[in-house]
């Protein structure tokens, strides 16, 4: 019985909802904000940071802190984050 309605009440939203509706939405302050998350993951700041948890990584490895699993891992995190808008760039033509 209650699937039934569910069933019911879902035909009717998706009824009575307006695809313009979608259109009308003014997204560019959340364009803004993730555009200047990703300048600063790869601005100057960005690059900065990341080299000094790079080097910090690798003395922990050096030093016996982490083990390599766990180094190599989050060099490699670092290195995607740092290429990620290269590969955005390539794909679509923008960042």
């Amino acid at each position: 019985m209650f699937r039934n309605i569910a069933v019911m009440a879902s035909l009717m939203v998706v009824a009575v909802s307006m695809p313009a509706y979608a259109q009308a939405i003014d997204l560019s302050s959340v364009n803004s904000v993730l555009q200047s998350v990703l300048d600063a993951l790869t601005g100057l700041t960005g690059r900065l940071i990341m080299t000094i948890v790079a080097v910090g990584v690798l003395m922990a490895g050096a030093f016996n802190f982490l083990d390599w699993t766990r180094v190599f891992t989050l060099l490699t995190i670092i290195v995607v984050i740092g290429v990620i808008p290269t590969f955005v760039q390539a794909i679509w033509g923008t960042t």
